[in-house]
């Protein structure tokens, strides 16, 4: 007489195999991360993330300015965030808004607007892909390490052609991407390359965790924030969505131009992307 085996059993299993296996995965990454330690008083909170933003702005919403040539211009800042960088601009341009889909970041944007001089800045909260504003609104569009994060890169390159006026452009400098070195976004808890592709989600979330007062689950890396394109998946949805691609430059992991341009490969030494978008 024959005997079928145990589902149950068999499931068990595999479930402590599973177990195994990510306990494994946990132990390297503390082991990898001895030779790659983190700054943990990098993590900064939401007002000190206001003060970083603006700081930082003169290089980066200063070469946008820089490359624009002019001044008298209506600028949308996608993806604002923390908003020091909308309110750094507020000085150089005519009229600045700040779009963010995180309410938290918005909330935090007008607080640090309603004490400071500006009156020619203010911030929406997006609360969906669509973005709440006219069409032909702005005339330039700028955007910093944001495109990374949005999921739907379609709609995203869309709507800002739809808001930007005739011969507007979007530039934007953008990164880690998700296949490069710390694509995983975690530079105050974790400093070890390709952690996220050697040892995956859960044990990235158990080093982080451990260095957190506020831990986070997590099912997968979109529900972090973070899109997983490749370099080719924003150039295709940039062009679809009806812009002329002045520049689309990789901005390669050390200097590393010519590999960051082989195929494959490529990807994983890509840190970002460097763009010029033009509204004909």
């Amino acid at each position: 007489m024959s005997v079928a085996p145990s589902l149950h059993g068999d499931g068990t299993s595999r479930v402590a195999r599973g177990s195994r296996a990510q306990a494994l995965r946990v132990a390297l990454l503390w082991k990898l991360d001895t030779f790659f330690p983190p700054d943990p008083r990098a993590f900064l909170g939401a007002a000190d993330q206001t003060r970083r933003s603006m700081d930082l702005a003169d290089s980066t919403a200063g070469r946008y300015l820089a490359e624009l040539g002019s001044r008298e211009v209506d600028v949308l800042d996608f993806g604002c965030g923390w908003g020091g960088e909308t309110l750094w601009l507020a000085g150089h341009v005519r009229s600045v808004v700040g779009v963010d889909i995180e309410a938290a970041a918005i909330e935090q944007a007008n607080r640090a607007s309603a004490a400071s001089p500006v009156r020619n800045c203010r911030f929406v909260h997006a609360q969906s892909d669509v973005l709440p504003f006219p069409d032909q609104s702005f005339d330039a569009v700028f955007s910093t390490n944001v495109f990374e994060h949005v999921m739907d890169l379609d709609t995203a390159f869309k709507e800002l052609f739809r808001v930007l006026r005739p011969g507007g452009v979007v530039l934007s400098r953008f990164g880690p991407l998700f296949l490069s070195p710390q694509g995983y976004h975690l530079y105050w808890a974790c400093q070890v390359p390709y952690a996220h592709l050697l040892c995956g989600l859960d044990a990235v979330l158990a080093l982080r965790n451990a260095r957190c007062e506020t831990p986070r689950q997590a099912t997968s890396w979109e529900s972090l924030g973070l899109n997983g394109r490749r370099y080719r998946d924003y150039h295709g949805s940039a062009s679809a969505a009806g812009f002329i691609l002045d520049r689309f430059d990789r901005i390669p992991v050390r200097k590393l131009a010519w590999l960051a341009r082989m195929p494959v490969i490529g990807d994983l030494v890509t840190f970002g992307i460097d763009c010029r978008l033009r509204r004909p």
